[in-house]
């Protein structure tokens, strides 16, 4: 067999996303690379990209196919990729081609012009008739002139001897006739032609008119258009600057989410050139196990044989968290609740097409840290009189302070995170990936797992020595490769940090139970009328003390800074009790509280809830942890429309009656409620409460005059009165005072019905030796 290495490298975006849990403080993936063409012999198979808040202690690979991994390495390396590469800028900026220009249009006019408009036109043929005119006129004059000469040549022949008078009068009269012809042909002509000149001026008059309207409105025009024009062109700037921005938001989160550093897994396999079925096995880590195949499989030199990888790890930066949307209504005193998951993913992955499952295991619960510990005796004895007594050793002991700190240790060293995000995250300012600036990258991250692996050392030291001693051997690992890479100084030549996986650190994948929908898991509280939700229903599975939701169908969980909402189940309340607290002495006004049961199995998380009572948004609350059966209250505000009046106390002092020899004083006080809701239809229940003072002094005595009856912890009293003097408050309800306990607290549960109004009279005595007053205690 060649000892030829083949090597092969995917990035982790190649791989295909099977699955994604996620924990309330973490998130498992896992990932598949299926038909992988290895070649007989040595195959190397590096994935490179894994984001770098990965826990390495979790990272696990499993196969499937002819093959068995005989090594994994894990190691921390600077990103390969430019940030430039794989988002290149791209001009989102407007081409000049798509800004109209000022000075398109004016050519277009332009061209326009040199048409002959009617105004030329006119005035071309009145040019026309202005030479006809003079035309005209020549023919007359050359007429007149004619008949002068005419008239000259026929007084001369007076003087002319051998004139024929005959023949000489009819060529005159011939001749004259001749030219007045012409003569009255010049004059019509000249008459014709004032007329059309007239019409023509007149033409010219009414279309120079118009062609100055004509004008003015095209200046007009020219001027809206310039406004437009230079109106799109300030909207078209602002369009760019909206992209410009939009552009640098979109690199400011990916740069947010951009590997500084990268983990990368490198598998080690071995084909052989001959298997039989007895050694094909579903590889997990360094082990093989059976597959499916029931004959001897015969691999030919260079043929390719085909081999399926998962690959799962865990991440911090990806977690869930539940949102609640509550509506109440007081009307028929039920409610609905949108149970909602915001799913965080801040990771440097975008996980593609995968089946997402909610979980609320949480991660502190299976902490192997957490030993019980041993309950220490606790002997105490007498201080000496000469030294200074320690008050603390009676309050607690030595022992429980000691625990006390380190646990508040623990919780605070679990809040702080691990690896700093602006060690592993970001884009240099310079952009530059040279050999340098990746080798501070991979220094910087050899600091992090070094200050992670002393972390994990004081967090876990029931771990063992081995483990202790293995972590010492990454360290000088890291340092040995940190002074290759300074002599080196190229990052093609780092040396890789290696680390053997120990199966089992990492949670199992989900794998498959018999499961129940949603509504076959909330049971009716799911009406029949709410058959067609506007959610895809999640399917919901419990095991022991975890509930898992799956969600319907694939999603996409790209990085982002903030979180993304998933519907998980929604559930329908009945029979909630609406009640009233009113406490006068300190504030005037009824608190209105909800007590509602979780009739449906799931159990509620303690989360922020959008609350909406009776078509009216609230504000944001607190739900409290519920599981299902039990049941929590919810403050939900003042009511305004409870009235509460409580007027100054009313003293009567005596100095004879009920204490002999003492002075006593007897103080009156009441509260009148008013229900305005008068249209409601239905009473409200009231929980009032008042107080008498209560004497640690036996010479001072104090006695409760009324409600009449009412004694320490006795039963209940009715009392109350209607608050008005007309009828209309005669049936107002009913009322039960009780007095509770040594603490002098007065209760009244109250019934009041709508639009009524009562009055509840407190009364009580105090007496004292005279001359003594009382004070209240400090």
């Amino acid at each position: 067999m060649s000892d030829i290495t083949h090597n092969k490298e995917y990035h982790v975006r190649d791989l295909a996303t099977r699955s994604v849990t996620l924990y309330p403080s973490s998130a498992q993936v896992v990932r598949d690379l299926r038909n992988l063409q290895l070649k007989p012999g040595a195959n190397e198979i590096t994935i490179f990209g894994l984001t770098p808040t990965i826990d390495e202690s979790t990272i696990k690979v499993d196969g499937a196919g002819s093959a068995i991994i005989t090594d994994i390495a894990i190691e921390l390396i600077p990103n390969r990729e430019s940030f430039q590469d794989v988002y290149p800028d791209s001009d989102d900026e407007m081409s000049d081609a798509d800004v109209p220009h000022e000075e398109e249009g004016e050519d277009e006019e332009e061209s326009e012009e040199t048409e002959p408009s009617p105004l030329d036109k006119v005035r071309a043929r009145i040019r026309q008739l202005r030479d006809e005119e003079r035309s005209a006129k020549e023919v007359v004059e050359s007429a007149a002139n004619r008949l002068k000469i005419l008239d000259a040549h026929g007084a001369s022949l007076e003087s002319k001897e051998g004139v024929n008078i005959a023949d000489s009068i009819e060529t005159y009269r011939a001749e004259r006739e001749r030219i007045f012809q012409d003569h009255v042909a010049g004059v019509i002509r000249g008459q014709d032609n004032m007329k059309r000149l007239s019409i023509a001026l007149k033409q010219e008059t009414r279309l120079v008119k118009r062609e100055k309207r004509e004008a003015a409105d095209a200046t007009r025009a020219m001027k809206k258009a310039r406004k437009e024009r230079d109106r799109q062109a300030q909207k078209d700037a602002r369009e760019r600057m909206k992209l410009k921005k939009e552009k640098a938001r979109i690199r400011a989160e990916r740069e947010r989410f951009w590997p500084k550093l990268c983990y990368s897994v490198r598998v080690s396999l071995e084909v052989m050139a001959f298997t039989p079925s007895s050694s094909r096995r579903t590889s997990v880590s360094s082990e093989t196990a059976q597959a499916w195949t029931p004959a001897p499989e015969k691999t030919d030199e260079g043929r390719d044989i085909k081999c399926d990888l998962s690959l799962s790890y865990v991440t911090s930066s990806a977690f869930w968290a539940p949102s609640y949307d509550l509506q109440l209504f007081t009307t028929s005193n039920t409610g609905t609740l949108c149970y909602d998951a915001r799913i965080t993913n801040k990771t440097s992955e975008t996980w593609s097409n995968c089946k997402v499952i909610l979980s609320t295991s949480q991660a502190t619960f299976a902490g192997l840290e957490n030993a019980i510990p041993t309950l220490k005796p606790w002997n105490i004895k007498l201080a000496p009189k000469e030294g200074n007594a320690n008050e603390t050793d009676i309050l607690s002991s030595r022992e429980e302070r000691q625990q006390r700190s380190e646990w508040w240790r623990a919780q605070q060293t679990k809040a702080q995170p691990q690896k700093p995000r602006n060690d592993l995250f970001g884009v240099d300012c310079n952009n530059v990936s040279n050999s340098a600036t990746n080798l501070a990258d991979y220094q910087k991250g050899l600091m992090v797992l070094n200050q992670d692996s002393k972390h994990r050392r004081m967090m876990y030291p029931a771990q063992g020595q081995g483990q202790s001693q293995h972590q010492d051997q990454i360290q000088a690992q890291m340092q040995a490769q940190q002074m290759q890479v300074q002599q080196m100084q190229q990052i093609q030549q780092m040396p890789q940090m290696q680390r053997m996986h120990q199966s089992g650190s990492a949670p199992s994948p989900h794998q498959w139970r018999p499961q129940r929908t949603t509504q076959e898991f909330m049971g009716s509280e799911v009406s029949e009328e709410d058959e067609d939700l506007d959610f895809q229903e999640s399917t919901i599975e419990e095991t022991g003390f975890t509930t898992t939701y799956d969600l319907p169908g694939t999603k996409t969980l790209p990085p982002r800074p903030t979180a993304s909402k998933q519907r998980v189940a929604r559930i329908s309340f009945s029979n909630i009790a609406f009640s009233h607290t009113i406490i006068a002495k300190y504030k005037p006004v009824a608190y209105l509280k909800s007590r509602i049961r979780n009739s449906s199995r799931l159990t509620l998380l303690r989360a922020e809830a959008g609350l909406t009572l009776d078509g009216t948004f609230m504000g944001r609350t607190h739900l409290p942890r519920c599981s299902a059966g039990d049941v929590f209250s919810l403050g939900l505000g003042i009511d305004p429309a409870i009235k509460v009046n409580y007027p100054k106390v009313d003293v009567r002092r005596t100095t004879t009656g009920l204490f002999s020899k003492e002075n006593s004083s007897v103080y009156s006080r009441s509260i009148t409620i008013f229900n305005s809701r008068a249209s409601a239809g239905k009473p409200v229940s009231l929980l009032v409460l008042d107080q008498v003072p209560v004497s640690e002094d036996e010479r001072l005595k104090v006695d409760v005059l009324a409600p009449k009856g009412l004694v320490v912890d006795g039963s209940g009293v009715s009392t109350g009165q209607p608050a008005r003097e007309s009828k209309q408050d005669i049936d107002w309800g009913q009322a039960t005072a009780t007095l509770k306990g040594r603490q002098g607290q007065v209760e009244w549960q109250v019934k009041l019905n709508d639009g009524k109004a009562v009055k509840l009279g407190l009364e009580y005595v105090v007496a004292l030796p005279t001359g003594d007053s009382a004070m209240e205690c400090s």
